[in-house]
């Protein structure tokens, strides 16, 4: 597409409509059957102000945000309805369709005098998190997209004059991955119309800016390229500094009208028009091909943004300046690849860090005990137990986050605690779960620990909070460990899972959880494919009695395979052993198990000692197959651990005295 005369686009038609004192408790999209003459009005303002481009009103027109509402019955007539509030606006402007859906065909004279505006019909994000962080697979997404898309094809063929649209903008985008599968869907029914892909990120974004104009703008199936809303036109004037050198398709700016201001329960943009019209014109200048506005923006601004493109346009004599940049404190796109380069260089410094790691780099078999944190702030007989096995020659320990959802000390707190205490002698892996943090508390705990010298992590879901001593507590789950994998492997090249350059990198070892006894096998092997493509280095299985269960679940993985610390439970009693066996999710003990701990009878030393032999047993059998083992102190007694591991550890002085 060559594009020779600047598209002007509308701005924010949810502003416009919020302003007419529709309130945002329910989806705008619902005007277009509720309030039709609302939506046309806002339509005819922005044509009045000189866009020929406009946004119709179905930006959330999806099943996932509709079935918040229980209105996803009504997607197919909300985006027939929307269809035809453009059309009629159209009309009543006195304005015509173009006559192909070629939006390069704009001459330089139409933006003057043409009676043309193009209909652009809106696609905006599902609402939920997509893979690699989300549980919404990518064909589902791709599916979501062919539905909507599919409505909106149905409504055109059956009412042509009625409800013709001329191109898609896909709007508002901040991970490439749900544009992708929006693209993928829309294009598996519609091969005619352009789409403009359009991503709402902040400057700083430079790995998901570079990403989108090599990955997005290399498709060509996506015929322009866009960057709306993020925190107004100063910013997105440096992100179109940064990706005007990287691809060759036409770029669009829509920025919102900066910051809002909430006052007396209603939000409020202060970007004046004419602010806004001096960064259309720096946006034309460095090589924008359409500008328009997004939040915030209404028919004033569409008119200032005219007037400055008219403007530029009669100055240069119908040529674009299109390499007349300003002074941007920023990377250009040259620089934003080499400091990508150097980002994703990162990641090769993870090892150095882990102590786990390092340990299996050598060959060594990895030995970590499981210790449960304190329930207070008393630590003196934790550290007790840590100086036992420091001592007794293992110097890593497993700390649960909040197991079977009980509060304790935090798991990265008491990491920390353990390397300063005991000198970095003894390593804390802590557990870390998706349970109790927000993405944005995810990232700055992550951050915080490994300022404060954790490297080694473990990543699990987290047991729901019903399960816990605080029933009422909140389980947030933004991500699942899948998503917290990707998110620390992420931190490991420097950036943010947004794009964000951070100017340093973390150096986790990352663990995730291995579940060779999981009912639905078939599940558990395509989660554990995510988990490996994901990101994580290593994994740890919940406790295994059944050795051959391991052996199947080896062979499954070969062609996927991680470094397995396999985990192992002294049982204690048959009580123990029978809890562990009903209440412990993914645990599987065979029957001759139950019986060995049953012939101890109510003899607790007996019923220890078979439940020490049971582990040394699996740990036997399975040391050739893992990388090493990761025993719990059941009931917190450190002491039982050791006897399981005789044979498989040193203690220190030995190694002293050699």
């Amino acid at each position: 597409i060559s594009i020779t005369s600047p598209l002007v686009f509308d701005g924010g038609v949810g502003t416009e409509l919020y302003d007419r004192g529709f309130y945002i408790n329910r989806p705008f999209e619902e005007l277009n059957l509720l309030s039709p003459r609302d939506v046309i009005a806002v339509h005819e303002s922005y044509i009045a102000a000189g866009a020929n481009v406009l946004t119709l009103n179905t930006f959330s027109a999806n099943q996932p945000q509709f079935k918040k509402f229980d209105i996803e019955e009504n997607l197919g007539p909300l985006i027939a309805a929307a269809l035809q509030c453009g059309n009629t606006a159209r009309t009543n402007a006195g304005k015509t369709r173009p006559k192909s859906f070629d939006i390069g065909a704009v001459s330089p004279n139409e933006n003057e005098t043409s009676d043309c505006v193009r209909l652009a019909f809106s696609v905006g994000p599902i609402g939920e998190l997509v893979e690699p962080l989300g549980s919404v697979g990518l064909d589902e997404a791709r599916t979501i997209y062919k539905k909507t898309a599919s409505f909106a094809l149905e409504a055109a063929s059956a009412s042509p004059e009625e409800n013709a649209f001329e191109l898609y903008i896909l709007e508002t985008f901040t991970n490439l991955s749900e544009l992708e599968a929006a693209i993928d869907g829309i294009r598996s029914v519609d091969q005619e119309r352009p789409i403009l892909a359009s991503i709402s990120v902040k400057s700083s974004q430079i790995e998901i800016l570079a990403n989108f104009a090599e990955r997005i703008g290399g498709r060509c199936d996506v015929e322009l390229l866009g960057l709306n809303c993020s925190e107004g036109p100063s910013d997105l004037l440096s992100s179109l500094v940064k990706i005007r050198g990287i691809t060759e398709k036409p770029i669009i700016i829509q920025p919102n009208a900066g910051t809002p201001r909430h006052v007396n329960g209603r939000y409020f943009y202060m970007t004046s028009p004419d602010y806004l019209a001096k960064y259309a014109k720096r946006f034309v200048e460095n090589g924008a091909q359409g500008v328009g506005g997004c939040c915030g923006t209404g028919p004033e601004h569409i008119r200032a943004i005219r007037g400055a493109i008219k403007m530029l346009a009669a100055q240069a004599a119908g040529e674009l300046k299109r390499a007349t940049p300003i002074e941007v404190l920023s990377p250009g796109g040259s620089e934003a690849r080499a400091i990508l380069s150097s980002v994703h260089d990162a990641e090769l410094v993870v090892e150095l860090k882990s102590v786990l790691l390092s340990k299996i780099a050598r060959g060594e078999k990895a030995i970590t005990v499981e210790m449960i944190p304190p329930r207070g702030t008393s630590s003196e007989k934790f550290l007790a137990g840590v100086k036992l096995l420091q001592d007794s020659g293992v110097d890593c320990v497993n700390i649960p986050d909040g197991a079977r959802a009980m509060t304790r000390i935090g798991s990265l707190h008491m990491a920390s605690f353990i390397t300063r205490e005991t000198g970095g002698k003894t390593t804390g892996i802590p557990h870390f779960t998706t349970r109790d943090r927000n993405l944005i508390a995810l990232q700055s705990d992550l951050l915080g620990a490994s300022l404060n010298g954790v490297h080694d992590l473990l990543i699990v879901t987290g047991d729901p909070p019903k399960l816990g001593n605080n029933r009422e507590a909140t389980a947030v789950y933004d991500i699942d460990s899948i998503g917290l994998t990707y998110l620390a492997s992420c931190l490991n090249r420097g950036v943010s899972p947004n794009g964000d350059v951070l100017g340093s990198a973390t150096h986790f070892g990352i663990g995730v959880a291995s579940n060779p006894t999981a009912i639905n096998i078939d599940l558990e092997w395509k989660r554990w494919n995510y988990k490996v493509e994901s990101g994580a280095h290593y994994a740890v299985t919940q406790p295994i009695f059944d050795p051959d269960k391991m052996k199947r679940w080896l062979d499954r993985i070969s062609k996927n395979h991680l470094p397995h610390l396999v985990g192992i439970w002294p049982l204690v009693s048959l009580r123990n052993a029978e809890f562990m066996a009903n209440e412990v999710p993914g645990v599987h003990i065979p029957g001759w198990v139950l019986s060995e701990m049953e012939k101890a009878g109510d003899n607790r030393a007996e019923a220890e000692k078979r439940g020490v032999e049971i582990a040394m047993r699996v740990m036997e059998e399975l040391a050739p197959l893992c990388e090493g083992f990761c025993v719990s102190a059941p009931l917190g007694r450190v002491s039982i651990a050791l006897d399981a591991l005789t044979g498989m550890i040193t203690p220190k002085a030995s190694l002293d005295a050699h």
